[in-house]
């Protein structure tokens, strides 16, 4: 039993939960799970990292908002650009 003001879908994550809503990627060498948003852009839900280090990074912070960038037939994969910088 736990004894926790943290809601039940916080502290037990279920990937198949809304699963078409959110995905991991590889982010700056970092595995993160995003969350896409209705205006096609997606949010840093949390970052998946044993690295300390990994939790300072700005760039990696939860709440992050990106968009993807098309990606280009010589380098194939996705590209993310930051839109909230501070």
């Amino acid at each position: 039993m736990i004894y926790s003001v943290v809601p039940y879908e916080h502290i037990f994550y279920n990937a198949e939960e809304n699963a078409s809503l959110r995905m991991e990627v590889n982010l700056h060498g970092e595995q993160v799970v995003l969350l896409k948003n209705s205006d096609s852009t997606y949010t840093i839900e949390r970052l998946l990292s044993t690295n300390p280090k990994s939790y300072l990074k700005p760039e990696l912070l939860p709440g992050t908002l990106l968009m993807t960038v098309s990606s280009v037939k010589e380098a194939p994969g996705v590209t993310w650009e930051i839109l909230n910088k501070d």
